[in-house]
Formats: C-alpha cells, sequence, structure tokens
C-alpha cells in the first residue's frame, strides 16, 4: 500500500514539472522579441531636405571703370598739394598736384640708402634738378581716387586715378577651368566685401580674348578677366571695392540633399540605410553636387523616404529602434 501512494506521488511530480516546462514553452516565443526589441540600439532617422539649386561659377572680382588711368611722376615725388579731388573732372595739361622738391630730394636719397645704392652728391643734385615742380594730368575724365596731400609717391605709382567713361562695373577673374561655361548676357550675383549681408545682381557684359596669371595665395593659377554690369546703379560702389561673383549658368532646380552623416561608402560605392517597414534596409545610392552640410543625391533615395542618420549604427543589426517610437 505505501509503494502504490509513493508511486502515485511521483507521477504527480511528473505531470507538474511537464506541464510548467509546456507552459514556459508557450511564453518564450511571445517573451523573447520584447527582450530582444529592448536590446536593441535606439537609432535617430532623417529626411532628405529638398533645396532650389542654380550651377554657378565663382570667382573674386573688384569695382572699376572701364577705362581707368593712373596720373603718374616718373621719379619719386612728395605731393605737398593737391588741386583735385574725387569727382573733378580733368583734362590734359591741367594742374593736378604740386610738388615738394626739398622732401622729394630727401626721400629719393632714402630710397637709394635703402635699396643700398648710395647717392654720390653729384648724382641727388642730378635727381633733384629733374624733380618737377607741379603734375599735370596727361588724358581727361572724372578723377575717382587720389593719393592725398603730402603723401609720398614712389616713380609710377598713382598721384591720381581718372575714369574715363561713367559706367562702374565689375572686372572678376575666372579659373581657365570654368570659363568656357561663360557667356553673355548671363546673370551674376555679387556680394561686396563691404556689404556682406547683401546681395546684388548683374549680368556679363564682356569677357578678356586673353587669359592671365596670377597668386592665389601660394597657388599660381591661369584667370581669365571677366566684366560684370550691375542690374542697378549703387551710390555705394566704389572703384577699387572688392567682391564675391557668382556667375549662374542654369534654371533654378529643385534637388534632394542629405547630411554627409547619413551617406556611407565602402569598395561597392555610397549607400545609406532607409527605415522601410520596420527595418533597416541598406540602399545604394548616387550622389551629385556636394555643399556645406550635405550632398545631392541624385538616385536611390526620394524626398519621402525616411534614413537613418547614422549608417554605422544599423550595419549588421537584425533590430533596430527606432528614436522616438
Amino acid at each position: 500500500m505505501l509503494m502504490i501512494i509513493e508511486r502515485a506521488d511521483y507521477m504527480k511530480k511528473i505531470i507538474a514539472a511537464a506541464a510548467f516546462f509546456a507552459l514556459a514553452a508557450a511564453c518564450v516565443p511571445a517573451f523573447m522579441p520584447a527582450v530582444i526589441e529592448s536590446s536593441a540600439p535606439v537609432c535617430r532617422i532623417t529626411s532628405p531636405s529638398v533645396r532650389t539649386f542654380s550651377e554657378t561659377v565663382n570667382g573674386t572680382g573688384e569695382f572699376s571703370y572701364e577705362t581707368e588711368r593712373d596720373v603718374t611722376c616718373a621719379l619719386p615725388v612728395v605731393v605737398s598739394r593737391l588741386y583735385v579731388g574725387e569727382g573733378d573732372l580733368v583734362s590734359p595739361g591741367d594742374v593736378i598736384a604740386a610738388v615738394d622738391k626739398k622732401a622729394s630730394a630727401a626721400f629719393i636719397e632714402s630710397l637709394g640708402r635703402m635699396n643700398m645704392l648710395s647717392f654720390a652728391a653729384a648724382d641727388l643734385q642730378a635727381a633733384t634738378a629733374l624733380i618737377p615742380e607741379k603734375i599735370s594730368a596727361d588724358c581727361s575724365g572724372r578723377v575717382i581716387s587720389t593719393c592725398g596731400s603730402n603723401s609720398a609717391v614712389q616713380s609710377g605709382a598713382p598721384v591720381v586715378t581718372v575714369a574715363q567713361g561713367s559706367e562702374l562695373g565689375i572686372v572678376a577673374a575666372i579659373s581657365e577651368l570654368d570659363i568656357a561655361k561663360v557667356k553673355i548676357g548671363q546673370e551674376v550675383m555679387f556680394t561686396p566685401s563691404a556689404f556682406p549681408n547683401e546681395l546684388f545682381l548683374g549680368k556679363v557684359s564682356a569677357i578678356s580674348s586673353a587669359a592671365r596669371s596670377r597668386y592665389n595665395g601660394a597657388v599660381l593659377e591661369t584667370v581669365v578677366d571677366v566684366r560684370i554690369t550691375p542690374n542697378s546703379p549703387d551710390k555705394r560702389f566704389k572703384s577699387g571695392l572688392s567682391t564675391d561673383v557668382s556667375i549662374v549658368l542654369s534654371e533654378p532646380r529643385e534637388i534632394v540633399v542629405l547630411p554627409y552623416s547619413a551617406i556611407e561608402q565602402d569598395e561597392t560605392g555610397e549607400y545609406v540605410y532607409v527605415y522601410e517597414n520596420g527595418q533597416a534596409l541598406r540602399r545604394n545610392i548616387t550622389t551629385g553636387k556636394e555643399f556645406s552640410d550635405g550632398a545631392e543625391i541624385t538616385c536611390g533615395v526620394t524626398v519621402k523616404e525616411e534614413v537613418f542618420a547614422d549608417p554605422k549604427a544599423v550595419a549588421g543589426k537584425k533590430f533596430v529602434r527606432v528614436e522616438g517610437e
């Protein structure tokens, strides 16, 4: 009798254990995804932005009249007095400045010492004899700048600058790599350094027939001068002011842009991870124009899609949670 009871208790334990494991097996499939999901990394998504873009050629330049002439002196001189000022009209032969001969002789002597070419007394006397008492204009036009009274002026440097013509425009240096794209009549946007928060419009009015070399920092580059005529005169524009210019090559169009952080690249090319149906799916893309904050997406992603902001955070992950969900 005792053996039967013990066997019955043993069978009850077996049945209870089987029931427990059966219940656990039924709960695990429902419980595990929640556990896995809670441990999956939380990732941020972003959407492509749309912006209006026009292809441009950029350069730098300065304002100048169509024809400008410098009135100079062959010898270094000290100008004691100017008889003309900005805006005055001059004609050939008009006296524009008086020269201090004694100060000019001392100036010449000091230049000789600086250049280690000491003048003999006879040479200095001969040079002094050639110093003019006055300087006259050798062209007609309107004075746009002067050296100022009591100024020491080097040989060949302008005493005054005369504009021949009334049209103030911009001469911009354009790289030889871009000049083939530039045509007369194209629209130009420009921002003078003196007015950094303002945008002005103009048109390409002339393209130089010859290239020239110039230093851009320490780099020697070849450029072609392009003349730009502002659409509207502005009294604030002055000859010699510098400006940045953008020559518009194409009509405005809308483009899709993604931040650089959302774009990755490997041996097969550029790609992103798109958030689709709860999954992070790799999508190969093609990029176009580059900007300071991102790149144009020409193929692979539309503006309506959501893209993971950090591809490395989702690469190789089967489960990913989206920030905010």
